[in-house]
């Protein structure tokens, strides 16, 4: 007999064979020999969506690969992603794209919203850990905080970040008072380092101009980059390796982006207004280039 986690994959996997087939709840449980009410519970508490969302959002991304690779009329793309109408199937895109099927095919980066969910058992992040991947044509980031080096021991994240929530309040001219920011600096990495892998850390905010530096702060200046911004609710004390993994390991090998030699770097802002069970919105940038 089947584990649940064995049943959900089963799901997945029908789903995604028959993405331009009439799918539903009803025909989905019919399938897979259980009932719709345990279906669904299982669905949302491991996927991390509810069944018809995570067909919704498996079709628009495979809809935005065919206007990127494929030469295929928008009416008929639509068609595949069930809709009747190229008016509702524009709605629905931008939706989820934040632009126009006519502007994303333009601007030809594809950059997936929802891969096929893997089930494997193991810690993995939920779909509904992610709540936008968006491409971000950032200006200069100019960065006034504290600064370490792992080599003397990853204590010193934390020593920096208790460090700006406490002094933030010394740095003049912030220009985004609404996020905390911690950069990984790999410019200087260096993974042979005899007791453990060094790169420079910095806890910080983000400021319209260096002027009046408090003591013992650093700045740092980030200049005109292309991101992938990736936006979740956490705490702040939750590890973001699972956001790290998902946007190395599975969405960047299903996009067209490429990481950007010329700096390497990569950032988390950490929002400052926290909701009833603790946690914030936190956006996880790295730093990009996009080429077909």
């Amino acid at each position: 007999m089947k584990t649940n986690l064995e049943t959900i994959q089963d799901v997945v996997d029908y789903i995604d064979l028959n993405l331009e087939e009439k799918l539903d709840l009803d025909s989905i449980a019919k399938e897979i020999g259980y009932s719709k009410y345990h279906l669904s519970r299982m669905f949302v508490n491991i996927v991390g969506f509810t069944v018809h969302n995570y067909i919704q959002r498996r079709r628009l991304t495979e809809v935005a690969r065919l206007l990127i690779f494929t030469d295929k009329p928008i009416m008929e793309i639509s068609l595949f992603a069930g809709y009747e109408t190229q008016q509702s199937f524009t709605i629905g895109f931008k939706a989820l794209f934040k632009c126009s099927p006519q502007s994303f095919r333009k601007k030809g980066d594809f950059h997936p919203v929802q891969l096929k969910f893997t089930v494997d058992g193991k810690e993995t992040l939920r779909g509904d850990r992610i709540m936008d991947v968006k491409m971000v044509e950032n200006d200069k980031i100019l960065l006034v905080g504290y600064k370490g080096n792992t080599r003397l021991g990853f204590s010193v994240i934390g020593e920096c970040a208790e460090k700006i929530y406490s002094k933030k309040h010394l740095i003049s001219n912030r220009r985004n008072t609404d996020f905390i920011i911690e950069l990984n600096d790999y410019s200087q990495y260096n993974e042979n380092e005899e007791n453990q892998p060094a790169f420079d850390y910095y806890a910080a905010v983000e400021v319209n101009f260096f002027d009046k530096i408090p003591e013992e702060m650093m700045v740092k200046e980030l200049f005109p980059s292309k991101y992938i911004v990736f936006s979740f609710k956490a705490k702040r004390e939750d590890s973001l390796q699972l956001v790290v993994d998902y946007a190395y390991k599975e969405w960047l090998s299903q996009s067209t982006c490429q990481l950007n030699e010329n700096a390497k770097y990569d950032f988390a802002r950490y929002g400052e207004v926290v909701d009833k069970d603790g946690k914030s919105l936190i956006e996880y940038w790295v730093q990009i280039l996009c080429v077909l």
